[in-house]
């Protein structure tokens, strides 16, 4: 009978040529890190340059899909984008787990929990994927996301590029915020992630019932969040809360 098992060189020249491969692929992800602080550097935050940096992430570490998002008006706001997610510009509030990870004070860490709100991929494609959500921080303040599927786990070398990375976009991404005129938000932090919950749901005019169906709560707890919100943000009624809200990029057409 033939022996078909690999012969000692063979699994030598293997093994060379796989190092080879993680060596190269090291070289190139620093070079990134180094090319993306040097235009920061010279040119400062640009949308182009976040197009740039998400595409060579996405090549670089085998991600099929990725965004770079930036947190507004207590939405996450799409900047840059590749693959199946919204377009640029869209805004998809910060409920349920994205409430809970973009909580001040941040803490560094990746998230590996699939978001059926961020994409817009088959339903089944949850099992079949690597799912990476890195916040984008600035002093422990939220600023935004980075989420990369990929069809591969990433290895801890990876992780430490895109935690640099992250750390360099939040700067960034906080300066601009800080010299442009957007929306204030900062009044959305007063909430808990249920009452923003809860708060990003008023524009659609439902009733504490339907609130509570949604959200998996009865309607006498709904009533709480909604009195706490009024009293957090120091309005007088429903109304009020729900104008708020819009004003904060919430706008609900229904549940």
């Amino acid at each position: 009978m033939p022996n078909d098992s690999p012969t000692p060189e063979a699994e030598s020249a293997f093994a060379l040529r796989s190092a080879l491969k993680q060596n190269q692929a090291q070289i190139a992800q620093d070079k990134l890190f180094e090319k993306f602080g040097q235009q920061l550097f010279v040119s400062g935050w640009s949308t182009e340059l976040l197009q740039w940096l998400l595409d060579e992430i996405c090549m670089q570490f085998g991600a099929q899909h990725g965004l770079i998002s930036q947190q507004h008006g207590g939405a996450l706001k799409i900047l840059a984008l590749r693959g199946r997610s919204y377009p640029v510009g869209a805004r998809i509030p910060m409920l349920g787990v994205l409430g809970q990870w973009l909580k001040e004070p941040i803490r560094f860490e990746v998230h590996q929990q699939y978001v059926s709100s961020l994409w817009t991929l088959p339903a089944t494609t949850e099992a079949n994927v690597h799912c990476y959500h890195l916040p984008i921080a600035c002093q422990q303040r939220p600023v935004g996301l980075l989420a990369l599927i990929t069809g591969n786990p990433l290895n801890h070398n990876s992780l430490q590029i895109l935690y640099s990375l992250c750390g360099m976009l939040g700067f960034a991404l906080y300066g601009q915020a800080q010299s442009s005129t957007m929306i204030d938000d900062s009044y959305v932090q007063k909430l808990t992630p249920r009452e923003r919950e809860v708060f990003a749901l008023l524009p659609s005019g439902a009733s504490n019932a339907l609130l509570a169906s949604k959200l998996g709560i009865s309607p006498g707890t709904v009533k709480i969040h909604i009195e706490r919100i009024l009293s957090k943000l120091d309005l007088n009624d429903r109304t009020q809360a729900a104008v708020k809200a819009v004003e904060a990029g919430f706008k609900s057409d229904g549940l």
